[in-house]
């Protein structure tokens, strides 16, 4: 919405004059009430006079114009002579007008240094009785009288002189104080010399000031009368101030001379039908060409002069009020009228002073809906066909910035308007009374993409139909009898203007354009739903919170595809599968209803979802339930004929859904959440007017955040702690994606992105992606001919949606066959190529691609194209190919014939060389006839119009033409009309081997996702291997010499040291990992989780040797960060992550855990990792990394045989409290953390650091004492907790309290766990 008006200062305007003529001496008289005025008919008196005579005339002017009270006629009444004198003086010689014209009505001129005129309203007013009044012939301009209370809101006709323009009275006093003025009875009779003198006593009533009336400037000069105006008056007027001139805090400056002029021009009686006329040749509204009744001129036109007459006397009278505006010079009322425009114009629409939604509630309301707007039934009778139609789309479309079609150009109105100025600084004006901006057509992509990358909804409003097809669909209309002749006004004059329609409305999660998509990867539209309860209130005046079930329905939408991904899961607690499916897409735009998600998803969803993204809520009536979504489906995709839909529900087998369902929703029917999410994403795209575009495509899937069983996991959390996909800055520099997506074509980068998130975990397909690699490597010259086949490539996965969409544009098209043509020669060159290697993979790969040639030589025969209709969006069909078309043209060339040879026989006759002139522009001015400007015009017949010409040639409109050329126009209409449909036509025809066309962009991006792991394998330099993975129960990791990928490969960076790194097989599958901060534990665990990922991906890994067993699930704990929002400190988002893991791994899981416990108290957090890490070494026995720097879990799990101790190598200077890292990996625990050291390192003041470090010893050594004295006093204590724990454990498995785990694999591990644990334990004591 546009930023609030500025505070008005006109109360400090004119604050000089008025207060000059406020003074008691000046407004004495003016202070006696009267009840009736009185008129006094003035003559304008001489430009130069003595002072002598100022003073004479203003005695006699005192004395003919004081009120009724005797005092008030005295001259002691007045002001001291040094009292400046009121504009009385200006107004001294009072004449009497001829009894023969005292029926007209006379005006007294403004009080004013000269002679002002006053123009009058058209001369259709002079009709009423009222004659012109004639003045005296010494001053430059005619005055005249009209006697008229400006308070009363009667109509008032104003006069009119002949030859003068039409103008209204505008009042010069502020609006505050007019509004408050008392009504008072009108004057309507002209009083003339004779009536003053029968009825002086009468009628004088009231004082000098109030039979003052509303003197304006008519609003329609001429330039050089204004400026001659202006420069008497310039000495008169006050400065204003520049916060008075704004019109709005959005509006700029250089806009004010153009809203002055179209104020005044909207003052003028202008037909409400001519609103809509300013559109080129091929878009003028039908109010330019269809002619118009004088009778409905004439009503329009007495319509415009009552509203201008209620105007009129709607404003109060420069001399009728009391405050202290009273007297003002021309010049200040002119400015004063202009600024009264000004703010009539900053509001015409009063329902937008005040927004409200359809169901009239306030934006401060929480059940406000943003989309809608409210507009009373008044303000749409008092609507131009134009304003309607606008208002028509945009009261349901409240919150979108529409692009309104006119001719050649796009218009913004109103908000819109404002919206553009602020945002753009786009040129403000104004059309008739409504704020507008424009750009060309040419360059509304451009625009459009400007609004969408600020967040702003994009409408395109475009014309249905030319002028020509209005006047054309009318005049079918009327032949119907489809026009009724008792329609309305208002429905007449809708019909007469050029219809528009919503095409679509844009947003950043719903684009399908290619020219709005700038980015490869896919822009997702989300709509979610949760199962929840509202929780028991617990206090009278608490707001219900939901509590959530945990279960989820999502759809998920790929508008640029049409692709559909529907799932439906029940999460944990952390809301683990939800924070993984939002990681996974980054959706753009997230759809969900309000009041329906519980606090804990919303918290989840602001934490993860990118700051970009769109959040768009529903009310509770909006989108369809579940039973409406079923209906839906089942009218989208109706049975097929003779299908038996209603199928008993007792069988199990029964389908609620058609088979002409797609399959995977009616594997979904049965789940509301999932429907309703997909009922939801139906009804908002059915708002933007695309659903039948997407729908239709029928491209629908099943998707799992989580596939446990088909690949490795890894989860959100992992996403984020191992930069997977983005860095924690939330950009993609430095993360895996960035170094390992080395896609060509868009559509590979998008299936890349997916191979990334769920990497292989079955050996067989691993090893065949692997032979894939090593084959590309051993070819140089097949990468040259993938690249030079993938290069120039667009973007075909999208095209082929916009195909069927039939939203494609000729140029794309063209594009789009000639690329599968050289993607169809270019897989069949490679799958030759890959005959020669060694392994299958590519080979295989390649020869499943369809050929595409057939197909496209069958499309291109059916149209031919040349560049000059590429440019206009045509494609022309080939003869024979469209018979509607054939037969158009046939018409076409015979009616061509038919003016050659009429003209041909117009130059025998005549006897005269002529020719055809046919406009460069539309085909408005076509067949016009050439003429020599040497021929006698008199030989030319009587029916030619002349029309224009050169100084050479005149051209004319030959009116026996006429009939043949209109019948011209129609039939080129009807041609373009048939053009569009063949192209539609061919269209179809190709979206009907669409499956052949994605099953050859699939085959061609799964090539491209192979060759960016093989390039990404040979840019991680030397040592790099082929890891060798173990198939069976073992699990193990073994890495010689890794190095983190992203790390050796930046430049900037000194020379990675790589470290062996094994978990699993004659090894223990936990390591304790010790050492002091910044020593590189945490690169060390990061660099083993992407090293698994990179050799289940199906690549080479950055060391000298790696062998290992496929990983599950790798899942992490790692960094420290709070929740605020949801008053989740660090510790307890380390025991959610934490709690996570323990209930997810299994022995074929990798677990990363770093620095558990550190966010409460030293011994509740050294107790917290000693139980955590024993459980993982004990019960779930994955391969783990437990980084700590609680010293005593490597005393009390010394014993343990699963825990193998180490840590990160260092050198130390404690007399200087220095460190030099060594990056390496080595057996046995750290003798300290080194903490003062690193704060040394940090800039801690030295005292401060020496004084920490006498307290760490002091500290370390007391605890050591107690621990002492505590063994030697209890033998119980000599035994660590955790052993007695195993002892425990073995004890209850024996009596049967306890039972071993289902899973086969765990178990075994943990029997050979316990028996290894007891044989260490009985070794060690």
């Amino acid at each position: 919405m546009p930023p609030k008006n500025k505070p008005s200062t006109e109360s400090l305007k004119q604050k000089s004059l008025t207060s000059f003529f406020s003074r008691p001496g000046a407004t004495g008289a003016a202070s006696t009430p009267a009840s009736k005025p009185a008129a006094v008919f003035k003559t304008p008196a001489p430009k130069a006079r003595t002072h002598a005579d100022a003073n004479e005339k203003s005695k006699a002017s005192e004395a003919a114009v004081t009120p009724s009270t005797k005092n008030a006629s005295k001259p002691g009444t007045s002001s001291s002579p040094h009292d400046p004198k009121t504009p009385d003086a200006h107004f001294s010689d009072v004449r009497a007008l001829n009894s023969s014209v005292a029926s007209s009505r006379v005006a007294s001129t403004p009080p004013t240094s000269d002679p002002i005129d006053v123009d009058m309203m058209p001369s259709d007013a002079e009709t009423d009785g009222m004659a012109s009044v004639k003045s005296t012939t010494q001053s430059r301009q005619k005055r005249k009288v009209v006697i008229e209370d400006s308070d009363d809101d009667d109509d008032a006709e104003p006069l009119a002189t002949k030859g003068r323009a039409k103008a209204t009275f505008r009042g010069s006093s502020p609006t505050d104080a007019i509004r408050s003025q008392a009504k008072k009875p009108r004057l309507s009779k002209v009083i003339t010399e004779d009536d003053e003198d029968g009825d002086s006593n009468e009628d004088v009533k009231s004082s000098f000031s109030q039979r003052l009336t509303r003197f304006k400037k008519s609003p329609v000069k001429k330039a050089k009368s204004r400026s001659r105006a202006s420069s008497d008056d310039d000495d008169f007027i006050v400065p204003d101030d520049d916060s008075e001139v704004e019109t709005r805090s959005t509006k700029s400056a250089k806009s004010s001379s153009s809203r002055r002029s179209s104020m005044s021009s909207r003052r003028s009686a202008v037909s409400s039908d001519d609103e809509d006329a300013e559109l080129d040749a091929d878009g003028l509204d039908l109010e330019d060409d269809i002619p118009k009744k004088s009778k409905s001129k004439s009503k329009a036109k007495a319509a415009a002069k009552s509203s201008f007459s209620k105007k009129a006397a709607a404003a109060p009278s420069a001399g009728g009020g009391t405050g202290s505006f009273s007297f003002l010079t021309a010049a200040e009322r002119r400015e004063q009228g202009i600024k009264d425009d000004k703010k009539a114009a900053e509001s015409p629409y009063d329902f937008l002073l005040e927004v409200k939604d359809k169901d009239g509630k306030t934006p401060k309301d929480p059940n406000y809906d943003p989309r809608t707007l409210w507009i009373p039934k008044s303000a749409w009778a008092s609507f131009t066909p134009f304003e309607k139609q606008f208002w028509e789309i945009k009261q349901n479309h409240y919150d979108t910035v529409l692009f309104f079609q006119k001719g050649k150009f796009f218009e913004l109105y109103e908000d819109d308007a404002r919206i553009g100025h602020q945002e753009f600084d786009l040129k403000l004006t104004n059309r008739v009374k409504m704020c507008m901006v424009g750009v060309p057509e040419s360059s509304f992509n451009l625009w459009a993409s400007k609004f969408l990358a600020k967040g702003y909804k994009v409408g395109r409003v475009e014309q249905a139909e030319t002028a020509l097809g209005a006047e054309m669909r009318m005049a079918a209309e009327k032949d119907k009898g489809k026009a009724a002749k008792g329609k309305s006004a208002a429905s007449s004059a809708q019909e007469k203007i050029v219809r528009r329609e919503l095409n679509k409305v844009y947003t950043n999660g719903t684009l399908v354009d290619q020219e709005f998509l700038t980015d490869d990867q896919s822009g997702h539209c989300v709509a979610i739903f949760e199962a929840t309860t509202p929780e028991a209130e617990m206090s009278a005046g608490k707001k219900l919170e939901l509590m959530s079930d945990g279960r989820f329905g999502v759809c998920v939408l790929d508008c640029s595809t049409s692709q559909f991904n529907l799932s439906s899961f029940e999460d944990d607690v952390c809301r683990t599968r939800l924070e993984t499916l939002m990681r996974q897409i980054c959706p753009k735009e997230i759809l969900f209803k309000k009041g329906t998600l519980s606090k804990t998803t919303q918290t989840l969803l602001k934490a993860v979802l990118p700051s970009d993204c769109l959040w768009t809520s529903l009310r509770p009536v909006e989108g369809l339930k579940y039973k409406e979504t079923l209906e839906e489906l089942k009218t989208i995709y109706p049975p097929a004929p003779g299908e038996d839909v209603d199928m008993d529900e007792d069988d199990p087998s029964y389908s609620i859904l058609p088979d002409s369902v797609p399959a995977p929703i009616r594997e979904m029917e049965r789940d509301e959440l999932a429907i309703e999410a997909l009922g939801t994403v139906i009804w908002y795209l059915r708002q933007l007017n695309i659903d039948k575009d997407i729908l239709s495509m029928k491209n629908f899937n099943i998707y799992d955040p989580i596939r446990k069983g088909m690949g490795l996991v890894l989860d959100g959390q992992t996403l984020s702690h191992l930069e997977i996909l983005l860095n924690n800055e939330g950009t993609q520099e430095g993360s895996l994606l960035n170094l390992l997506g080395r896609c060509i074509t868009p559509f590979g980068k998008r299936l890349f992105r997916i191979w990334l998130c769920m990497p292989l975990r079955s050996v067989s397909d691993i090893n065949a992606r692997l032979d894939a690699v090593q084959d590309i490597l051993s070819h140089p010259t097949f990468e040259a001919t993938f690249a030079e086949v993938a290069k120039g490539l667009p973007d075909l996965e999208r095209l082929v949606s916009r195909v069927h969409a039939k939203t494609c544009s000729v140029k794309n098209f063209l594009g789009l066959l000639k690329a599968f043509e050289k993607l169809s020669k270019g897989v069949n060159k490679l799958a030759d190529h890959a005959g020669e290697f060694d392994g299958t993979t590519i080979s295989g790969l390649l020869r499943g691609a369809p050929d595409l040639i057939p197909h496209v030589h069958n499309i291109q025969s059916m149209f031919q194209a040349s560049r000059e209709e590429e440019k206009l969006d045509l494609l022309m069909p080939r003869e024979g190919k469209d018979e509607t078309y054939d037969a158009i043209e046939e018409e076409i060339a015979s009616i061509e014939k038919s003016l050659e040879n009429e003209l041909s026989k117009l130059e025998k006759s005549l006897g005269i060389k002529l020719a055809f002139w046919h406009s460069s522009i539309g085909n408005k001015e076509i067949y016009l006839v050439e003429v020599s400007t040497t021929v006698n015009k008199n030989k030319l017949p009587d029916d030619w119009t002349k029309t224009g010409g050169t100084k050479a040639k005149n051209r004319f409109v030959v009116g026996s033409f006429q009939k043949r050329v209109r019948k011209l126009k129609e039939a080129q209409e009807n041609r373009t009309a048939a053009i569009k449909a063949f192209k539609f036509r061919l269209y179809a025809e190709f979206d009907n081997d669409r499956v052949l066309w994605l099953r050859a962009v699939r085959v061609f991006a799964e090539l491209d996702c192979l060759f960016s792991l093989a390039k990404s394998s040979a840019a991680i330099g030397e040592p790099s291997c082929r890891p060798t993975f173990v198939d069976g129960d073992e699990a193990v990791i073994d890495f010689q010499d890794l190095r983190h990928p992203t790390l050796c490969l930046n430049t900037n960076e000194k020379p990675f040291i790589p470290n062996d790194v094994k978990l699993g097989g004659d090894k223990p599958k936990t390591v304790l990992l010790t050492g002091p901060n910044m020593a590189g534990k945490s690169t060390i665990m990061r660099m083993t989780a992407t090293g698994v990922i990179m050799a289940q991906l199906g690549m080479l890994v950055p060391a000298e040797s790696a062998r290992l067993s496929p990983v599950d699930l790798i899942i992490t704990r790692m960094g420290a960060y709070d929740n605020m929002f949801s008053n989740a400190s660090t510790f307890k988002v380390e025991l959610d992550e934490c709690c996570k893991i323990l209930r997810n791994a299994t022995p074929r899981s990798l677990v990363i855990l770093d620095e558990l416990g550190r966010g409460t108290s030293t011994f509740d957090g050294m107790a917290i990792a000693s139980a955590v890490l024993h459980q993982l070494a004990t019960h779930i026995i994955p391969l783990s990394f437990f980084a700590t720097h609680y010293g005593s879990l490597t005393d009390d799990h010394a014993y343990h045989p699963g825990i193998r101790t180490m840590h990160m190598s260092t050198l130390v200077d404690d007399e200087k409290h220095e460190l030099v890292f060594l990056y390496k990996l080595i057996n046995g625990a750290a003798e300290s953390s080194f903490g003062t050291h690193v704060a040394n390192l940090a800039g801690v003041p030295l005292p401060v650091v020496e004084r920490a470090d006498v307290i760490s010893k002091d500290f370390a050594l007391k605890f050591k004492e107690k621990l002492q004295i505590k063994q030697a006093q209890h033998a119980s204590a000599r035994m660590p907790l955790v052993a007695q724990a195993d002892f425990a454990y073995l004890f209850k498995l024996g009596s049967g309290e306890l039972t071993l785990p289902d899973d086969p694999i765990r178990r075994k591990e943990l029997i050979g766990r316990m028996k290894n644990i007891i044989r260490q334990y009985v070794k060690r004591s």
